[in-house]
């Protein structure tokens, strides 16, 4: 009786480790891999919010698939801007005309600069530097890790890389303008357990990050230097400016590379507005190299604007529109577009579901925004 109970136990404390996994630094992407994701940009039955602990179940099996991508990762000094984001090994594109570039450790895998359009108000393309790198991935990772990075941004622009006529609404004409951003983010490794997921069941330990990003702009103004226009460039129509904050649960497995699902929650932390998953042999949507349009609403839960992100990998007639869940057009643009990334302004008039919608012969791509 004694030895059949003692089997028995050993036999539960083996399922319990194997289930209760330690992620490891085999799961960093390397040059040539390609990670495939899917998105479902309304995902609805999702119970990733469950109190923190072990041996838990969370069912994603009726996620659908709105977009895929593929990450294709390559050495960074491939890269258009590799010679200037010295230290970084891999880079990838996230869509058309962007870079991401990352610095790459045995114990961390981290984002170190970005090129491309950004949720402001800039004309062109520019590389934005993180200092220090920002931590995407963290090995060993273990239940319980409880991890905080910080990380920011300081890059000046002259008045030409906005538009005319949002450099005359502010109440002084500076000689330069400049973005300040701070980052800061909490990761706590606060679950373990299996995730469904369309075409797969893995065993994943589940972190919650809590990122807080303040964003200011100053405006040098002889003869006082640098003063923070913030408050006054808000008024006067920059975008991307304030502070935000979003949480999210992401779910790593210790054999995959993508992350199994990452998903993002509203502001108050009560449902899921976007999800990302490993994409199972599932074919749609957003592919950087395919002939349909990328679409994403950022931030997404708004308030009264959100940004439109959108990069064409051809150029054409563009329609926009923005219509409520009645469906009454809320706003609509037509316009010819060249191939490339574009951050779109968007007015939200009132709290509630709204579809955003952008047609061309090519494709067409939708977005849900929630505006609070």
């Amino acid at each position: 009786m004694k030895k059949h109970f003692l089997s028995s136990a050993l036999m539960f404390a083996g399922a319990g480790l194997f289930a209760q996994i330690t992620v490891t630094d085999a799961t960093f992407p390397v040059a040539g891999d390609t990670l495939k994701v899917a998105i479902d940009n309304a995902p609805s039955g999702i119970n990733a919010i469950t109190p923190p602990g072990g041996n838990q179940t969370w069912d994603f099996s009726s996620l659908q698939v709105d977009a895929t991508q593929n990450f294709v990762f390559r050495p960074a000094s491939e890269g258009s801007q590799g010679a200037n984001v010295p230290g970084a090994d891999l880079f990838t594109v996230p869509s058309p005309n962007a870079e991401n570039y990352y610095n790459v450790t045995a114990t961390a895998f981290a984002w170190q600069a970005y090129y491309g359009i950004v949720p402001y108000d800039l004309v062109a393309n520019h590389l934005f530097k993180y200092n220090p790198p920002l931590p995407e991935r963290h090995a060993p990772l273990n239940f319980l890790d409880i991890r905080q990075s910080s990380t920011g941004l300081l890059e000046s622009f002259s008045p030409s890389a906005f538009t005319p006529a949002l450099i005359a609404a502010l109440p002084v004409t500076p000689d330069s303008l400049r973005y300040r951003v701070a980052i800061n983010r909490l990761d706590a490794v606060d679950g373990w357990g299996s995730v469904s997921i369309p075409g797969g069941t893995y065993n994943v330990l589940r972190e919650k990050r809590t990122r807080y990003q303040e964003t200011r702009l100053d405006g040098k103004v002889p003869p006082l230097g640098w003063l923070d226009i913030t408050d006054v460039a808000i008024q006067a129509g920059f975008n991307g400016l304030g502070v935000d904050t979003t949480v999210a649960f992401y779910f790593h497995n210790d054999v995959e590379k993508e992350i199994i699902a990452i998903v993002t929650l509203d502001n108050a932390q009560s449902f899921a507005t976007q999800v990302t998953f490993k994409a199972n042999g599932t074919t749609a949507g957003v592919d950087p190299v395919a002939d349909t349009p990328a679409l994403l609403a950022q931030p997404n839960p708004a308030h009264d604007r959100t940004n439109l992100h959108f990069s064409l990998p051809a150029g054409g007639d563009v329609v926009i529109r923005i219509t409520d869940m009645s469906g009454r057009l809320v706003a609509m643009q037509k316009a010819n577009y060249a191939a490339g990334a574009y951050v779109l302004p968007v007015e939200l008039p009132h709290p509630g579901m709204y579809v955003a919608e952008l047609r061309m012969a090519t494709g067409v791509k939708w977005v849900k925004v929630v505006a609070e």
